[in-house]
């Protein structure tokens, strides 16, 4: 037998041109890893993406049955059949392409937003990613796809409509909306801005004494966060009290168990949407802003994550400090919360960038300000030189005097 320094030597293939790759799978094979580790590997996209989905479902990641589902739906015909580490960029960006210019469709025939197709591209980002960390691909090819480049220019991002702290009163306090969407409404819109898979996955045993705090289970970033307890609002606390004596002061079970069916006590699933039942009810209610029920040129109607948005928006227009908001609201990226901030307070000019405005002198002539309805504060003006101006009033269909100083 040869010692080990004598033996042929074998050029061994090791499938990447990144050096650092290379010397952690040239470890692997000293060690006798590698062997293994090959037949374990997934052959094509498809495989490998059957156990991504799968591993995501095990640790308890609410969007990964959505994941699989948007997988199969766009990607598995484009690059199931691929080898994991023959993806290129080009197979992803042919697949957004398409869509994007109106070649492939959604699932009910209507053409994908700006919004959806970022969806698609995350979709796959993170299962390349998790490929790259496990050194099955050289690198990600989906991260030199930009949206940016996809998508038209012309193209906005629609934001759904919020709805109001009026209007939340009003849809609250109207007896002929069900309890149940009442009290998911007001958690998500008062403790953390609960998603609608939060409020699922809720068990009684998750509330401290008296209702006073929550641990929330945060289902959709739950491998990174874990449950977070935050304080119930002395105000909502009746309300939670209530709800748990109307469904016969339980000690464990689901908070929203599903009333009805076979599976009535148990939790509902975590896809559950309420988007059409909360609009219905909102005109129970009598609240029917046009926005919230119909798509706009820069608004899509009203879902139940408006609440949540509302929740943030409210943290935002509050002046709370971003880190301590962010932790509130459970978001695992700290971009996805400046949206919020940006929304809530790049609204306004700064009373500093305010220029300055000469008084007001005169006003509304006496005999005139008589035919109008409310005080001339609030009558409309029409600016012009400071003289007399002569204009033609709709309020009052007569001809007003102003002055302007």
């Amino acid at each position: 037998m040869l010692a080990p320094w004598k033996r042929t030597a074998e050029r061994v293939n090791l499938g990447t041109t990144n050096q650092a790759a290379a010397r952690a799978k040239l470890r692997r094979l000293v060690a006798g890893a590698l062997g293994a580790e090959q037949a374990a590997a997934p052959a094509t996209v498809a495989s490998y993406a059957e156990q991504h989905f799968a591993a995501r479902q095990g640790r308890g990641i609410g969007s990964a049955g959505k994941e699989r589902a948007l997988f199969a739906r766009y990607w598995a015909d484009a690059i199931g059949p691929l080898p994991l580490p023959e993806v290129r960029s080009s197979h992803v960006r042919a697949v957004l392409e398409a869509a994007a210019q109106g070649s492939v469709l959604g699932q009910h025939g209507e053409r994908l937003t700006k919004r959806s197709i970022a969806g698609l591209r995350a979709v796959v980002l993170q299962m390349f990613d998790a490929a790259w960390q496990a050194e099955l691909v050289s690198e990600n090819p989906v991260s030199r796809v930009k949206l940016k480049a996809i998508c038209p220019r012309g193209e906005d991002y629609k934001q759904r409509s919020v709805l109001t702290d009026a209007e939340l009163g009003q849809l609250l306090g109207c007896p002929d909306v069900g309890p149940e969407l009442k009290m998911l409404v007001l958690m998500s819109r008062t403790i953390g801005g609960m998603r609608t898979s939060d409020l699922h996955a809720l068990d009684w045993t998750a509330f401290g004494p008296d209702f006073s705090t929550l641990r929330v289970p945060r289902h959709k970033t739950r491998n990174e966060r874990g449950a977070q307890e935050l304080d119930v609002p002395a105000a909502v606390v009746p309300f939670v009290e209530a709800w748990w004596r109307a469904l016969g002061s339980p000690q464990a079970g689901p908070v929203f168990p599903c009333r009805k069916g076979p599976r009535a006590g148990q939790a509902k699933s975590m896809d559950n949407s309420y988007a059409a039942r909360l609009r219905k009810a909102l005109l129970v209610a009598g609240v029917e802003r046009h926005e919230l029920h119909h798509e706009t040129a820069d608004t899509l109607p009203v879902d139940f994550h408006s609440t949540r948005r509302a929740y943030c928006t409210a943290l935002a227009r509050a002046n709370v400090a971003t880190s301590v908001a962010q932790v509130l609201a459970g978001h695992s990226d700290p971009k996805v919360h400046q949206r919020y901030v940006n929304a809530a307070t790049i609204r306004a000019l700064p009373a500093a960038a305010m220029p300055a405005l000469p008084a007001l002198a005169g006003g509304v002539s006496a005999s005139s300000a008589q035919k109008l309805d409310g005080p001339v504060s609030e009558s409309p003006l029409i600016l012009g030189s400071s003289c007399w101006t002569r204009t033609s009033d709709p309020a009052v269909n007569s001809r007003l005097l102003y002055r302007l100083s």
